[in-house]
């Protein structure tokens, strides 16, 4: 039986290293990268850095609906200041 021809390539979505099989494409063998042993003090920096910016981008986020409501509420002011100006349309059943 000839032996296979192997391909290696990197994923680029998770870093491993994949063996695949140059003529099926079949994925023979899959090594996942050694993950970085972070101290606690490193991952609790990490949650209240994440924590701090996640609530400035929902104050920005809400400072953009609000501004946004503001315009909402300003054209439909200025549209039903219009409302006279706008011809009633003639019914069938008022034709009668």
């Amino acid at each position: 039986m000839p032996e296979r021809k192997k391909i290696e390539v990197r994923c680029t979505c998770c870093d491993a290293a994949l063996t695949v099989d140059a003529r099926s494409g079949e994925v023979l063998f899959m090594k996942r990268p050694e993950k970085k042993s972070i101290s606690f003090d490193d991952a609790l920096a990490d949650v209240h850095r994440k924590k701090a910016t996640a609530l400035e981008r929902f104050d920005a986020a809400f400072d953009q609906e609000k501004a946004r409501k503001d315009l909402v509420d300003a054209r439909f002011q200025e549209a039903m200041e219009r409302v006279d100006e706008l011809e009633t349309p003639t019914r069938d059943i008022d034709l009668d």
